[in-house]
């Protein structure tokens, strides 16, 4: 998947059409309200010795950033959340605005959001290009679970897919539509680091929002 958002600038005229351009999203200071963080693990494992010892155990999660950074692009209408320290850039070709970028090890996700107008997309169109983009950037074998519908202007869908490389990857789709401007954002990285970054992948997707209130003006 990280390697799938640095192939994007060649496959974007294949995600939308579309008109009009934009600035990058702006970077604010660090957020004041930011999502928690879990509490580290203190497991420790003791032996018969006179000297026990402590066990240190590889973590099954990583721990949910703390410090995040506000990404918004007010021509666009939306924003979102990043972990500080991400690595971003934005392109445009064809009236496609995207934004990419890399959240920083040990989580190594991958983050794009794709931005155009077309008045006459659904959600269920969206996720079809979504596929269409992972297709054009060489991802074979994608499988998407049945789209959760969140509400009349969301939904969110997790998709499995292998690389060129062979390397399998897992992330979630989230699409959202707001009368004429539609977005797509996928945030995920290698299947075998889905389950350790999941909590931070929700924290990315569910903090996307749009500003004007989109289909249904209740977002």
């Amino acid at each position: 998947m990280k390697k799938f958002v640095l192939l994007m600038g060649g496959a974007l005229a294949l995600a939308a059409a579309g008109c009009g351009g934009g600035a990058k999203p702006s970077a604010n200071t660090p957020a004041t309200s930011s999502p928690a963080k879990p509490a580290a693990s203190t497991s420790t494992s003791s032996t018969s010795s006179a000297s026990p010892k402590t066990e240190k155990k590889v973590p099954s999660n990583n721990p949910v950033p703390a410090d995040w950074i506000r990404m918004h692009d007010d021509a666009k209408g939306y924003e979102f959340m990043v972990p500080q320290g991400t690595k971003d850039k934005q392109e445009n070709q064809g009236g496609v605005d995207v934004y990419m970028a890399d959240v920083p090890a040990p989580y190594e996700i991958g983050v794009m959001v794709v931005a155009f107008k077309d008045k006459t997309l659904s959600k269920e169109d969206l996720l079809q290009r979504a596929e269409n983009v992972l297709k054009a950037v060489g991802e074979k074998d994608i499988k998407m679970e049945p789209a959760k519908e969140l509400s009349d202007d969301y939904s969110l869908v997790t998709f499995t897919s292998t690389g060129s490389d062979g390397k399998p990857g897992k992330g979630k789709i989230l699409v959202a539509t707001d009368v004429t401007d539609n977005y797509i954002m996928f945030v995920g990285g290698d299947a075998d680091k889905f389950a350790a970054n999941e909590k931070t992948i929700d924290e990315i997707w569910g903090s996307f929002g749009m500003y004007s209130g989109g289909f249904s003006g209740n977002s």
